[in-house]
């Protein structure tokens, strides 16, 4: 996982939304809206948890066109080192987090009116995306997973009924989770399934390379995946 050069926390009123939830108490996250639009994506944090360098990726997203909405799978927890990020990387209850991506993306379309809705995510929040993708139907219209792929005997990609744009780092070294071989060999696989799944391996790029806060972000890469990536889901959005 990656290296971070500073964490800063959010106050509890940062969290600034509270959503319905099927079977579990209500959801918690960061909501950005973009005034008039009706382009709805969740956007999934990294293994850190919901800090204040996601509510400004949200932010840099959200002014592309889209309505963000940030759930906090780890509900109000948030590391401050690499040793409590690992514990709850490895505490989460996957079946939970999906049930908030879910009641996430309802929000945005019953209370926002966005009859569309994307999902998109960074390291943990890019396996959870493809984790959400490969377990619901009908709930996103298309993802865009960043350098993070789950478990393929629990959420296969050959389940995955829409489009999905993968981007991961040339320089990647997570072997098994985001590196370029795995990355490429998991569109093969999802090619071969008939799933509409494109990767974009960024040259000179490593792990979290768009997270402003980490020692391996990229700010020319990290301009252009924005662009690409806000691009693909007003294409697929539509």
């Amino acid at each position: 996982m990656e290296d971070k050069l500073s964490v800063e926390m959010l106050t509890e009123g940062e969290r600034n939304l509270k959503f319905q939830v099927e079977g579990r108490p209500e959801g918690i996250g960061y909501l950005k809206q973009y005034e008039g639009s009706k382009l709805g994506l969740v956007l999934i944090q990294e293994w850190w948890g919901l800090n204040k360098s996601l509510t400004i990726t949200a932010d840099k997203v959200a002014a592309q066109g889209f309505n963000v909405l940030v759930p906090d799978v780890y509900r109000g927890a948030a590391a401050k080192n690499r040793e409590q990020a690992g514990h709850y990387y490895k505490d989460l209850d996957w079946k939970g987090a999906i049930a908030d991506m879910k009641g996430a993306a309802l929000y945005l379309k019953n209370q926002l009116g966005c009859s569309k809705v994307g999902i998109l995510g960074f390291c943990l929040g890019g396996a959870l995306t493809f984790a959400a993708l490969s377990t619901t139907d009908g709930i996103f219209s298309a993802g865009a997973p960043f350098y993070g792929i789950p478990d393929q005997t629990k959420f296969p990609v050959k389940n995955i009924k829409v489009p999905i744009q993968g981007h991961f780092g040339e320089l990647d070294q997570v072997k098994g989770m985001s590196d370029p071989e795995t990355a490429k060999n998991l569109e093969k696989e999802a090619k071969k399934a008939g799933v509409d799944f494109n990767v974009i391996i960024w040259e000179g790029a490593g792990h979290a390379f768009m997270n402003q806060n980490s020692s391996h972000y990229n700010s020319e890469v990290a301009q252009k995946a924005l662009l690409e990536v806000t691009n693909f889901f007003k294409n697929k959005l539509k």
